[in-house]
């Protein structure tokens, strides 16, 4: 590579995507969400009843019921069986419905060995729907500390519409300041990773000394060659690098689209063996032979982000994408004088620079399971630093670049 041209991004940024869910799966969330508050995770579901204070007879039982199973499969809590809960609520001489007071509440906690109750209302709507209001309950101060409403579509045989219901005393809970989080249910296609990654790959190394107040010299550079100096400037240009990495780990995700993006943290290292390579210099270019194989040594670490595009797939995610990030590195020059080592102008250089990270991923994701995944990455990547191995007003880069190819296993979450 003969010039660099500088790369600005100011942003790179990762979508958030949100997707509907199904009533009953809303409810389970938000009534999990308080799961926290609970010290004893077992709870009790009570059927519902309508807030025209009667009884509900299936209708409530059949929504109780669905819910029951979405807050079973959320893992959250223990639930009491409903064949304990109807004993109970007999023994009790308690209506099988949502109308449960503050002394009830008390009274069914002691007796299930439950910390909350989970109850609400319904209300017919004109489309046909009805609307569920649910809370969930703490036993020992009748206080509702999570709340959910949703419409629910009345798809089963019967209902309480036409029947002869019974009036019963509605229950009067506190109100409880603090809203539940709700978070968004997943496609099918999304999903977050943690991976682990290991890479390798031949990348061109360049060098660049320029403004030297006092003019560089190639024998300054631990370099045998003619015509000696001073320059102004002097560049090593298309140098075989050898090395290490990306050796790290990514954090990252994809919504249910085509849109995902990661952080990634890594580790590599630079080098290159004896070689001769072509020079640059204000009066002109020629080339010079590097009699050594450890002229230099850099370690970079890398922070850096990519926003990735796939074509989302039941097993297999094949993907590109366009990355920024900032290194840091370690730069190591055993043949090059500078201030850094002492106050006199000598050798070794052991320098620190910051650099700017560029590059241009496209890989495959095979999925082995739900929770395990092989990825396979070719990657451009463009790494420049700056340094001045302590000489005043001086800009020293080095620059690598070319192809790596990564390889690992990520872990689905």
């Amino acid at each position: 590579m003969r010039k660099i041209m500088p790369v600005i991004f100011s942003v790179l940024l990762l979508p958030v995507v949100s997707y509907a869910e199904d009533s009953y799966d809303r409810l389970a969330r938000d009534i999990s969400a308080a799961s926290g508050e609970l010290s004893n995770k077992k709870i009790a579901i009570i059927p519902f009843s309508y807030t025209d204070n009667t009884a509900s007879i299936k209708d409530g039982s059949v929504i109780a019921e669905r819910l029951t199973m979405k807050l079973i499969n959320a893992r959250k809590f223990e639930i009491i069986e409903r064949s304990v809960l109807d004993k109970v609520l007999n023994e009790l001489k308690l209506q099988n419905s949502g109308a449960i007071d503050a002394s009830s509440a008390k009274e069914l906690g002691k007796v299930l060995g439950v910390d909350a109750i989970v109850t609400g209302t319904l209300i017919q709507t004109t489309d046909g729907k009805i609307e569920v209001n649910a809370r969930l309950i703490k036993t020992e101060t009748a206080q509702a500390i999570a709340a959910s409403q949703v419409n629910v579509v009345r798809d089963w045989l019967g209902g309480d519409a036409q029947q002869v219901q019974t009036p019963v005393q509605q229950p009067v809970y506190q109100s409880y300041q603090k809203k539940p989080y709700v978070s968004a249910a997943r496609g099918e296609n999304q999903y977050g990773f943690f991976d682990i990654m290991l890479g390798f790959g031949a990348q061109t190394i360049d060098m660049k000394f320029a403004n030297n107040t006092y003019g560089e010299k190639f024998s300054d550079l631990g370099i045998t060659y003619a015509p000696d100096g001073p320059y102004s400037s002097i560049e090593y240009l298309d140098l075989v690098g050898r090395g290490v990495g990306p050796i790290g780990f990514r954090v990252g995700g994809f919504g249910n689209g085509v849109i995902g993006g990661d952080f990634e943290f890594s580790v590599s290292k630079h080098a290159f063996d004896k070689q001769t390579i072509s020079v640059k210099t204000g009066s002109g270019t020629g080339t010079v032979q590097f009699p050594v194989d450890d002229y230099l040594d850099v370690t970079s670490f890398g922070f850096s982000g990519d926003l990735l595009l796939r074509a989302p797939n039941k097993m297999v995610d094949p993907y590109f994408g366009i990355g920024l990030g900032l290194s840091l590195n370690r730069i190591q020059l055993p043949y090059i004088k500078g201030y850094t080592n002492s106050s006199a102008y000598a050798r070794p250089t052991d320098d620190f620079g910051v650099g700017l990270m560029f590059r241009i991923p496209v890989g495959v994701r095979v999925k082995f399971d739900a929770k395990t995944h092989f990825y396979a990455e070719l990657r451009y990547e463009l790494n420049s630093m700056t340094y001045d191995r302590g000489v005043k007003n001086e800009e020293d880069t080095i620059t690598t670049g070319g192809a790596r190819f990564v390889t690992g296993v990520g872990f689905a979450f």
